[in-house]
């Protein structure tokens, strides 16, 4: 379809690299069937226009776009007239094809795309229907700043496009996106005054001309024939002249866009060159006579754009020879003014009060922050088919509301992702589709439809993951056979085995157990109808003939983020053949021993669990090993309270919350804003915290590989329990910074030594602090990953955010700890120090393992480097911060979308983000940069984005579990951008004397 809408375009994209093509393809093509509506000139405007927001309300990929894009294809091809081609008619009628390509790609493609749609839509809808109201006036331009818009609406979105799909594309091009942004749409422009001024006369024999009336009537042309005037001739070529100029200043700048493309994606800068290079040649030409690019010279450019595309000086020379012969560019409008480096001292002022009383009113009864920690549709999927199994399913309204929230975070294409931010795969769309069918939906209905056609389309249920398989034979919609076995008996292996699965990470250890005991014991669900139905909808081919051995290995591209090693496919032929002659008695043994830890987490609980997932296999245990008895009944009673109802319906948390995490960092904000109105919040929140601490060990921890926890805070509240390292940290660091502001806390020196201790106990060997055990088996157990889906999951690798966190509470305790911790703090200090400056990234960044991603993985790493005596940390903070203006919008925020966590590359999203830019604001603060422009930028656009009530709004996942899945810490868009703006007021000295003559 591309050679036939436009031959020079298609001969480009063929140099772009995958998926590039294609989804630069899909877009063009997409806003040439835009150009179709606005083009028909036979049509009458009204109707061009609508069929324009037609379009424009289709790209949204609402509900029933299927439906909505197959109408508006036919609706538009039948009032096409005989000005649009074939080509142009067959493009209209491929319409929902093209929407269907859109919508299998990742989030952030689908928001550039659509943005520039909407914006050339609505643009155009415009243009049609000022043309109509002027349709005695010739020519329908007034003057040279509409010519100008319209180029923006037409080809500027273009160009913003491309950009925003470069930078989602190159991690160079995404740390040069604040040079390239500015001329994105100037790239765009010239390539579209190019085709205005080669198209003349052909557009005035059509009825049509683009050129702006106040350059025509200032050289006497005052009706269309002068253009065709032989004794016009000299006005005609001063009109040219006028524009060629004007087209000239927006190919300079266009070529200072292709300048600031990186020479290593030279795929991109040749893409970009091949139309530049046409536009030049036209140009050159159009100063004697207006002439047409032939096959031939578009052949000649292509290949000068392969050899000279790749060598940047090279390519300069080469425009700069070809546009000596243009006349000297002139801007057709004054430059734009600069945004503005500085935001007022009172404005800050008035954000910080707003969002302390915004914060403070979101704090619950029991002195937390309780807010939303969804974002995976895998944990209601898994809760809905734990509660059909066990017999206890939600009430009618919660039932309701989760298929609000399923039907809410269902991708275009039908199927859903690992997150509500990430593209459809096999595992979370076939657990969803099951969860929807269990809560009564009909097969027949169009959303349930659709979420089987991309399974089916890519394996069916056959090619989940083994964690989805486990828990689809559970339900009895598939056999044990298809899952590779889950043996129970490693758990009686001697505990100084390297592979013995106490060493593991407590995620995949405390997975393990529940699901080895399940597939030891063949658990199965009672049948009924409804699973018979599932049976024959989930496969591709029929249940019956389904060879369940020989499927064990099928992953469906989609879900395969880490691929199997040869380490775990051998263990896999081994776990194999011992199944086959597994003793009976050995296997009873085993399932004691493993219920019996499975008991133990949950009763050092209460039955919370560790998280949803853990939680959800355990209860499926108790329903098969005691049926009726009090584990299963204290599960089904405390499962509720991993629900949240929200305005998007009832989704299941991954923990019961993020409690503590929360109201430790809520604290510090709070304190850091100086307001007395937040005392009595940051007096409430210390006794929450007091109170959550863990100060007893945990019983028997040795025996069950925990460990024993004593002095530390968990993720949620005091009943989960599980002390984490950087948990435990920042409610240290809260604490101290209570105490700091005069307010007094329960929490005394010995249980702040408890802590401290906790802490240390957690640093691994390398330097780094683990998250809940420690390193307690080799790295090389990650080739025994058998998730799929998720990544560096084995062992509890040293990660940057809890290494920050560590580091930073125990230099803030130093100057209180007694003399006989002092020293082995300061090693430990060092040690931290070291890891951190060893793990920097080459471009200056920390990765995230914990939150999207580089912004937040860079805080925590200088919040700890910021008091370092290192001489290296200087030089560190130094390329850190490079990093950062690199990556900082025009609006002067910074946005990541959850992919580069994944891709473990900065994108961008496509609008700039509060939490991530509130990272970034506290970052240079930290690194003595509050008084930059690019601090104040950032200061100026939380200001900007700050809601009426005092909050942020963020439209991308802000937190990640292990790299892998996004999550929704809800409080990160009300906590940090306070914590920034406050941290900015203090120490930026104008806003810093404002503020503190406002106090006085």
């Amino acid at each position: 379809m591309l050679w036939k809408t436009s031959r020079s375009f298609a001969g480009a994209i063929t140099m772009l690299p995958h998926p590039l093509e294609e989804i630069v393809g899909f877009g063009y093509l997409l806003c040439r069937v835009a150009d179709s509506f606005e083009d028909e000139s036979a049509m009458p405007a009204a109707d061009r226009a609508a069929l324009l927001m037609r379009l424009h309300a289709a790209v949204e990929l609402a509900p029933g776009w299927r439906e909505e894009a197959a109408d508006l294809a036919a609706h538009a091809s039948e009032l096409l007239g005989d000005s649009t081609s074939e080509a142009e008619v067959r493009l209209v009628e491929g319409l929902p094809q093209l929407l269907y390509g859109l919508a299998k790609q990742d989030k952030p493609v689908q928001a550039q795309v659509r943005r520039c749609l909407q914006d050339m839509t609505a643009g155009m809808a415009e243009v049609v229907q000022r043309q109509e109201s002027r349709r005695n006036q010739w020519p329908p331009f007034d003057d040279v700043e509409e010519l100008l818009e319209y180029c923006d609406i037409a080809a500027g979105t273009v160009g913003s496009m491309l950009t925003g799909l470069f930078a989602w594309y190159s991690g160079e091009i995404a740390a040069n996106l604040h040079e390239l942004e500015p001329r994105a749409a100037a790239f765009g422009r010239v390539l579209q005054l190019t085709n205005i001024l080669e198209d003349v006369l052909p557009d005035l024999e059509a009825g049509r001309c683009w050129l702006p009336r106040d350059v025509l009537t200032s050289a006497g042309i005052t009706a269309p024939e002068h253009l065709h005037d032989p004794a016009m001739r000299e006005r005609s070529a001063e009109v040219r002249q006028h524009l060629l100029a004007m087209t000239h200043h927006e190919l300079l700048q266009a070529i200072a866009y292709l300048d600031a493309l990186p020479s290593a994606d030279v795929a991109i800068r040749r893409f970009c060159t091949a139309p530049l290079l046409m536009a030049v040649l036209t140009l050159r030409k159009l100063a004697g006579s207006p002439v047409k690019i032939g096959r031939r010279a578009v052949k000649g450019v292509l290949a000068a754009t392969w050899f000279g595309g790749s060598r940047p000086a090279l390519t300069k020379k080469m425009f700069d020879a070809l546009r000596k012969s243009l006349p000297e560019p002139r801007p057709g409008l004054p430059s734009a003014p600069q945004p503005l480096d500085t935001v007022t001292a009172p404005e800050i002022d008035r954000g910080i009060d707003a969002a302390v009383r915004r914060l403070t009113e979101l704090q619950s009864d029991a002195g937390s922050w309780h807010v939303d920690y969804g974002g995976m549709t895998l944990f209601l999927s898994q809760y809905v088919i734990t509660c059909y199994v066990v017999g206890d399913m939600p009430d009618d309204k919660t039932r309701e509301r989760m298929v609000r929230n399923l039907r809410e975070h269902q991708n275009p294409d039908g199927g859903w992702g690992i997150d509500y931010d990430s593209s459809s795969i096999v595992l979370t769309t076939v657990l969803g589709y099951t969860a929807l069918r269990l809560l009564g939906e009909p097969a027949d209905a169009p959303h349930v439809r659709y979420a089987r056609e991309f399974f089916l389309q890519h394996g069916g249920a056959l090619a989940s993951p083994q964690w989805g398989k486990a828990i689809l034979a559970v339900l009895g919609v598939m056999d044990w056979e298809g899952l590779y076995p889950f043996l129970p008996e490693l758990w009686l292996l001697p505990r100084w085995l390297p592979v013995h699965p106490g060493r593991l990470w407590c995620y995949p250890r405390i997975v393990y157990l529940p699901l080895s005991w399940l597939y030891g014991s063949r658990s199965v669900a009672t049948d009924d109808p409804l699973l018979e139905e599932l049976r024959s909808e989930l496969y591709v081919d029929a249940y019956a003939r389904t060879d369940w051995v020989r499927s064990r290995s099928r992953v469906a591209s989609t879900d395969l983020l880490r691929k199997r090693s040869w380490l775990l496919k051998a263990s896999f032929i081994a776990l194999h053949w011992y199944e086959s002659v597994a003793p009976a008695k050995l296997r009873a043994k085993a399932l004691a021993v493993v219920l019996d830890h499975i008991e133990h987490e949950d009763r050092t609980s209460d039955f919370v669990g560790e998280g949803y997932m853990t939680k959800a296999f355990n209860t499926l245990v108790w329903h098969f090993a005691r049926p009726g008895g009090e584990e299963i009944t204290a599960h089904c009673k405390r499962s509720p309270e991993h629900l949240w109802d929200a305005p998007d319906g009832v989704k299941v948390q991954c923990y019961d919350s993020t409690q503590t995490w929360d109201t430790s960092f809520a604290v510090q904000a709070l304190v850091l804003s100086r307001r007395p109105a937040a005392e009595e919040a940051i007096r409430a929140a210390t006794k929450f915290l007091a109170h959550t601490q863990r100060t007893e060990p945990v019983p028997d921890a040795a025996r069950h590989f925990r460990h024993p926890g004593a002095g530390g805070w968990p993720l949620s509240t005091k009943e989960q329990g599980r002390s984490i390292s950087d948990g435990t940290a920042e409610a240290l660091e809260a604490l101290f910074a209570a105490e700091e502001a005069g307010v007094q806390h329960d929490v005394n020196s010995s249980r702040v030594r408890q802590a401290v201790e906790f802490i240390l106990s957690l640093q691994n060997r390398d330097g780094g602090w683990a998250t809940y055990d420690g390193l307690a088996g080799g790295t090389w157990l990650e080739k025994l990953n058998y998730s799929d889906i998720f990544d560096n999951l084995m062992v509890d690798y040293s990660t940057n955010e809890p290494t920050g966190s560590a580091v930073s509470a125990l230099r803030h305790y130093l100057g209180r700890s007694p003399a006989d911790l002092t020293a082995k703090i300061r090693h430990a200090i060092a040690r931290g120090e070291r890891y951190l400056l060893g793990n920097q990234r080459p471009d200056g960044s920390w990765y995230g393992m914990w939150g999207v991603c580089f912004t937040y993985g860079t805080w925590f790493a200088i919040k700890a480097l910021a008091g370092s005596s290192d001489p290296r940390a200087a030089v560190a903070i130094d390329r850190a911060c490079s990093f950062l203006l690199a990556h900082q919008r025009s609006d002067g925020g910074w946005g990541e979308a959850v992919q580069g966590a994944r891709a473990h590359r900065y994108i961008h999203t496509e609008t700039s983000q509060p939490a991530m830019t509130a990272w970034a604001l506290l970052t240079l603060v930290q690194a003595g940069r509050s008084e930059t422009p690019a601090a104040r930028r950032a200061a100026g656009f939380l200001v900007r984005s700050q809601l009426p009530d005092g909050g942020w709004e963020g439209d991308y996942l802000a937190g990640v579990f292990n790299g892998s899945a996004g999550m929704n810490y809800d409080a990160y868009r009300w906590v940090f951008p306070l914590w920034a703006l406050s941290a900015f007021a203090g120490s930026a000295p104008e806003v810093r004397s404002a503020g503190q003559a406002r106090a006085s």
